[in-house]
């Protein structure tokens, strides 16, 4: 079954939604809101027990970032 959910956002995070519908390769935002949701799964199952999850680049041990996903 499909839902249908109105969102309101500014302009900066439209910009985002632009950028990352490119850098997702697809042609419409709702598509970037699912692939965002399914990366918020993935941080979700992989964060430790303090809701804390580290994204980094492969085979770099100091770049990154830290991100608290829960309270």
């Amino acid at each position: 079954m499909t839902q249908k959910m109105t969102l309101e956002y500014d302009d900066e995070t439209d910009a985002l939604l632009e950028e990352l519908k490119k850098f997702f390769g697809v042609k419409t935002k709702t598509a970037v809101i699912r692939r965002s949701l399914t990366i918020a799964r993935a941080a979700k199952k992989y964060a430790d027990k303090n809701k804390t999850v580290r994204f980094q680049k492969p085979g770099e041990n100091k770049e990154g970032e830290t991100f608290i996903i829960g309270s």
